[in-house]
């Protein structure tokens, strides 16, 4: 850590973002020179997982009094699985003299013991040698169909070749790439991040301007409409820029390599940091559970077109009792999966049947969403948080029987702004207004003859709740919404829910169960009478449960009169 004793202001830094964030460890980049900019290399806890995007602002604001350093903020785990990948930056950046802090206690080493720098080059040569050939077979369907005179389908494949070259370039130079399918985006992008890229764009060229602008047109009109058409001298420059990118990719990715040997063209730091974690803190990783398993091969085999399967929620419970009665030593473990499975067409109905079937028959319960590839393309196109957060979840994909490497994300990524969540917050307004109002007439009912209508109207307050939630949290308005439906999704977003309406006995689904279908058997089945304890215990748990909705969307969104900002969901 003798970086410290040679760089301004570098203890106050580092105490101003370890007492306010969750920190493994800091390296500083120096670059051999004596002058700023200096380069943090943050790498922090897993619980950021989800939140580094918006982390980086708040830690520079922190650090905001020391403009002579920029910083490059990365998950720890993320870090430590792209230098096994072979990420030069990373794997330079991350040498123990450039170590500056490292956690208390703290067992975590970025670089594998088994990798060197001789190793890590052959990595990082072998993924580029992987995505060039990715990029070498869309410029190959370019000037296949600009043969064959289809110059819409060939602007295509010029777009995934510029595309694919840009996000290379960035994971290579600082092992982050941008999710844009703007090149205008990806330009600025590593213009800014970087000076080994000089840029093939003029931004203050007209017709430099024109072509960004015409190869943002591509990708959404060749996506989304049936007859894209472009000129064949448009065609051309951008053709040329094309390949001007992909020479400039290899002098970039030469100039790399030739840094990196540089650098380590003496005998490396002896690593012996140990890769093995304990096992008690390795997680059950959600393919290994059979049922599962099961559960997948079972929808790719039972509906009849291609699909992707991706998991948004887990839970489990489990009840174990061993002692001296030994013919009482047993033990119980349940879990429930939510499944959101992708199609090219609509197959909403077929899955809803299996649901059904398959929790009767696999011993597992599911909750199984359906939707087309279009329609989540749509919701991503109006900056839906929920599909993001789904489709972008590390893990989240457990089977891909269609294209799923083509998701245009929106460029705010799924965080609303103000102006968005002020709507949210209106809408939530009147979804707790009205399941105050069922509220309220469900306890004005006093007649004994009328509790079935007493506890149908609980049941519409809590639905009205649970509808509320989601709308606010995720922006996510069920194609169901029955509180059956609801309240399993919300169950699995948020723990009180469980807590409310707890469903480990058969008592407890009992209970839940006849709550959830009162609707049906009042509306539908004519049932006219419910004993008056039953009707008073829904009571109680709706009274809490709506108070419990209120306080979350309170405490996340309008504390202490802030602006609204999209809250961190971990």
């Amino acid at each position: 850590m003798d970086n410290i004793k040679n760089t301004p202001d570098v203890k106050a830094v580092i105490d101003a973002l370890t007492t306010k964030f969750n920190i493994e460890q800091i390296y500083l980049n120096t670059y051999d020179q004596g002058t700023s900019p200096f380069e943090l290399v943050i790498l922090v806890s897993s619980k950021y997982i989800k939140t580094l995007d918006d982390l980086v602002p708040r830690i520079m604001y922190t650090i905001g009094n020391y403009p002579q350093y920029k910083v490059m903020c990365y998950v720890a785990f993320q870090a430590k699985d792209k230098i096994r990948e072979g990420n030069l930056y990373l794997f330079a950046s991350c040498q123990p003299q450039k170590l500056i802090y490292k956690k208390e206690d703290s067992e975590f080493e970025p670089i594998p013991k088994q990798i060197d720098h001789v190793k890590c080059k052959e990595l990082a040569i072998a993924l580029r040698d992987r995505e060039q050939q990715k990029i070498d077979e869309f410029k190959e369907g370019y000037y296949f169909f600009k043969e064959k005179e289809n110059y819409g389908l060939a602007s295509f494949m010029l777009h995934q070749a510029v595309e694919l070259t840009y996000r290379y370039l960035e994971l290579q130079l600082i092992a982050k790439e941008r999710i844009t399918h703007s090149i205008r985006g990806h330009h600025l992008y590593l213009k800014r991040i970087s000076a080994a890229y000089t840029g093939i764009f003029d931004e203050e060229d007209d017709n430099d301007i024109l072509l960004l602008q015409v190869l943002d047109n591509i990708y959404r009109s060749t996506r989304y409409e049936d007859d894209f058409r472009i000129d064949i001298d448009t065609l051309k420059q951008l053709e040329s820029k094309m390949e001007t990118l992909h020479t400039k990719a290899v002098q970039v990715f030469e100039h790399i390599v030739a840094s990196f040997e540089q650098q380590h063209a003496v005998a490396p730091v002896p690593n012996d940091q140990n890769d093995d974690l304990p096992n008690k803190t390795k997680s059950m990783k959600l393919d290994d559970n059979k049922y599962l398993k099961e559960a997948i091969e079972q929808l790719k085999e039972r509906i009849k077109t291609p699909v992707a399967i991706y998991v948004f929620g887990h839970r489990a419970r489990s009840f174990f009792i061993e002692g001296i009665n030994d013919t009482e030593t047993t033990g119980i473990h349940d879990d429930h999966f939510d499944l959101l499975v992708v199609s090219e067409t609509y197959v909403r109905e077929k899955v809803m049947s299996l649901q059904g079937e398959l929790n009767k028959r696999l011993g597992i319960s599911l909750l199984l969403l359906s939707y087309t590839k279009d329609h989540i393309q749509k919701q991503l196109d109006k900056n839906n948080p929920y599909f993001h957060r789904v489709l972008q979840k590390k893990g989240s994909l457990l089977y891909a029987g269609l294209e799923i490497n083509d998701w245009c994300f929106h460029e705010n990524n799924g965080v609303r702004t103000e102006e968005e969540l002020k709507k949210c917050m209106a809408n939530w307004y009147k979804r707790e207004t009205n399941a105050s109002g069922f509220f309220n007439g469900a306890t004005a009912i006093e007649d004994s003859e009328e509790f079935a209508v007493k506890v149908l109207l609980y049941n519409q307050a809590m639905e009205q709740a649970s509808l509320g939630l989601l709308e606010s949290f995720y922006g996510y308005t069920p194609y169901q919404q029955n509180l059956n439906h609801l309240y399993n999704l919300c169950c699995s977003f948020w723990y009180f829910p469980n807590d409310i309406f707890p469903r480990f006995t058969e008592e407890d689904k009992r209970l839940f169960n006849e709550f959830a279908h009162v609707v049906k058997s009042v509306l539908y089945k004519g049932l006219s009478y419910i004993d008056w304890d039953e009707a008073f215990r829904y009571e109680a748990r709706c009274e809490r449960f709506l108070e419990e909705c209120s306080t979350l969307v309170r405490e996340t969104f309008l504390k202490n009169s802030e602006p609204l900002q999209d809250p961190a969901i971990v």
